[in-house]
């Protein structure tokens, strides 16, 4: 009996999974659920940090977090800079006598760095530059504005949701995908993208809180804006790449700082 090969059509392709086409559809249902799964993720540890800080006092984030970062961690620490640490803590507890104010009991740290910069850390300790005193100089408004800012960053308590965000995901991340120095990175940038937009909300929410700090400790925010003035003037960027940045641009900051000070006066003339 003569064997004749007959034309089995796509049939003959049922085994493969449809050969190419098959293939590009399981590759973008995969990448669908892993798109989905990593917005479930970020969303997810967003609500769980939210749900479970407010069970988180003060009081007892001082308690765990008041000896974590030792200052040799942080770079080279000042003890005294011609009495400027001195002033700048004077200033700290003049807006730490509002009763809007944080109830902790704050350290403030002077680091040796020329690049003008100032942060919260978990714990109770505020750490201050060098250069950031070198641009405000003797303007005892700018570095209260500056301190302030930091205190509005533990009133709202952005650097815990920034610190569970962080551990929350990196956790998810190494269950779904391991753990190695290439998926770690990616990681790490992957949560630095989406977070920018946060990030940008918690300065402004800073600022704002900052700014109200200094007008009850002093009657005037004028000179509050000197940081940021600076900081425009150094900048050369387009302004399209603020959406790339974790801060507003410096530009917009003074503006708003100009404008809240503008309805402060207005409200109580």
């Amino acid at each position: 009996m003569k064997f004749v090969q007959r034309d089995l059509g796509e049939a003959a392709e049922a085994s493969s999974g449809g050969g190419g086409k098959g293939m590009t559809r399981e590759i973008l249902t995969l990448s669908g659920a892993m798109l989905a799964l990593l917005i479930v993720v970020y969303f997810g540890v967003g609500f769980l940090v939210e749900w479970t800080l407010p069970w988180v006092s003060v009081e007892r984030e001082q308690r765990w977090f008041g000896g974590m970062y030792a200052n040799d961690d942080m770079g080279i620490v000042v003890e005294e800079n011609g009495g400027r640490l001195e002033d700048a803590r004077r200033v700290l507890d003049k807006l730490l006598a509002v009763e809007e104010a944080p109830p902790i009991s704050f350290q403030l740290i002077l680091l040796e760095d020329s690049d003008p910069n100032a942060f919260a850390i978990p714990g109770g300790r505020i750490a201050i530059t060098t250069g950031l005193l070198e641009v405000i100089e003797d303007n005892e408004i700018a570095l209260a504005f500056v301190l302030g800012h930091e205190l509005g960053h533990f009133m709202q308590r952005d650097h815990l949701r920034g610190l569970g965000r962080s551990i929350g995901r990196g956790l998810i991340w190494a269950l779904i995908f391991g753990g190695s120095g290439g998926i770690d990175l990616i990681s790490e940038r992957t949560n630095q993208l989406l977070d920018l937009g946060h990030s940008r909300e918690q300065e402004s929410g800073a600022d704002r809180e900052g700014f109200l700090l200094v007008m009850q400790s002093y009657g005037t925010a004028e000179g509050s804006e000197r940081l940021f003035e600076w900081l425009a003037e150094q900048s050369n960027q387009p302004r399209w790449l603020s959406v790339l940045e974790s801060h507003p641009p410096p530009a917009d900051r003074v503006e708003k700082l100009r404008g809240w000070a503008m309805e402060f006066e207005s409200r109580n003339e």
